[in-house]
């Protein structure tokens, strides 16, 4: 059995499969579908030419995301696999500007069965899937890969493995807790390529641009990890200041790797000094420490 404390991108296993329960799928189709999306999304569906998905966040007007996914071309429609909590409020505000358009909007979450599998082997796992599994390619070192299928697929391990490898990438999901709560570039969609900032309009890009050509950026998504109780997304944390603590940021995504150590992801000042002490708020015995980010910020 693989132990979850590994870091698996400084130490890939062979292969891990994962069932991914808490993921959900919002499939758009109808002649109006990629139009439609693309004044929606923050990412560009052009990159579909070259490329098999694309990474993104979905906003409200104020440029709030409701959630970040990836999404792929299926049979003349699309699919948007973010987590399972946040479909409805995504779901929800593309309903409001459907209405306009020729689409149709559906949460297909049941469907559908998501697995997630890496690892220096996880080659030889996909080319045993069957014809009508979506297979996606969404990272390396180690390989990882996102599947769909109308059917059961066979897996070896929970969802903690992947959301693990998910925090070590610094690649976030959003869900219903951080809804509406922060604009794309504060959780890195930027650096992942999942902001077009020269693709014309779509919701939210007013406040978007202005965060990146006004620089007005002041928190951004960073790792953290150390001593701490287990934690939920919306668990605020604190910053030590002298002799007192601050309110620092709120986590997005949390494991819980050991008995002694928490793995997240959270939303801190974009200047904060890598040596600065984190602690959870509530659990003053906690200890936190932040990583360099695995790429640059953009």
């Amino acid at each position: 059995m693989i132990a979850l404390n590994q870091p698996f991108v400084e130490q890939p296993p062979e292969c891990v499969s994962a069932k991914l329960d808490d993921y959900g799928i919002i499939q758009v189709s109808g002649d109006d579908a990629n139009s439609f999306l693309q004044g929606q999304l923050t990412c560009d569906l052009q990159l579909l030419e070259q490329q098999s998905f694309v990474y993104g966040a979905h906003c409200d007007p104020t440029g709030k995301a409701f959630s970040v996914f990836w999404l792929v071309p299926w049979q003349a429609s699309f699919l948007l696999i973010m987590h399972r909590s946040a479909v409805a409020g995504s779901l929800a505000q593309f309903k409001k500007y459907g209405v306009f358009n020729q689409v149709t909007l559906e949460d297909v979450s049941d469907n559908w069965t998501l697995a997630g599998v890496f690892g220096t082997q996880a080659d030889q796992v996909i080319t045993d899937q069957n014809d009508d599994t979506i297979i996606i390619k969404v990272g390396s070192e180690p390989l990882q890969y996102l599947l769909l299928s109308p059917t059961p697929i066979s897996t070896d391990y929970s969802q903690l493995y992947w959301d693990a490898l998910e925090i070590e990438r610094v690649r976030p999901q959003l869900t219903a807790e951080n809804s509406q709560q922060f604009v794309p570039q504060m959780l890195n969609i930027q650096a992942l390529d999942g902001v077009s900032f020269d693709k014309g309009c779509y919701i939210g890009q007013e406040t978007i641009a202005r965060m990146k050509y006004l620089g007005k950026q002041k928190r951004a998504l960073f790792r953290l990890s150390g001593q701490a109780q287990a934690v939920k997304p919306g668990t605020e944390l604190e910053r030590q200041v002298g002799e007192n603590w601050r309110r620092a940021g709120t986590v997005i995504m949390a494991v819980n790797r050991s008995e002694q150590l928490q793995d997240l992801l959270a939303v801190l000042p974009s200047d904060i000094e890598q040596e600065t002490s984190i602690r959870v708020r509530g659990d003053d015995a906690s200890l936190l420490e932040i990583h360099s980010l695995p790429y640059q910020l953009g």
